[in-house]
């Protein structure tokens, strides 16, 4: 259920990412959310691989394939909500 949902947002963000000529700027306060957006998004996913890495060296590679997976979708997620928020801007 959770896979459909990531899904059905992957494919609403890429349709407005592509399909929409927004004809409007967007603002020096926008664009710095985009930026700021995206620095976490970033340091998340660091973070994310960093735990992974751990775990894998503590744990092994089985036990932890789950939770980088979780991980992996998550950080998906996180893009895709942060994508979303800079297209709305830009069509604002």
């Amino acid at each position: 259920m959770k896979y459909r949902i990531l899904v059905a947002s992957g494919i609403i963000a890429s349709s407005l990412a592509f399909g929409i000529n927004a004809g409007a700027a967007e603002t020096a306060s926008e664009k710095a959310t985009a930026e700021t957006n995206k620095t976490v998004d970033n340091a998340k996913e660091t973070y994310r691989n960093a735990k992974n890495e751990i775990c894998e060296l503590v744990n092994g590679k089985m036990h932890c394939v789950a939770k980088k997976m979780k991980d992996k979708m998550r950080t998906a997620a996180d893009k895709t909500k942060s994508k979303t928020k800079e297209v709305k801007n830009k069509v604002d």
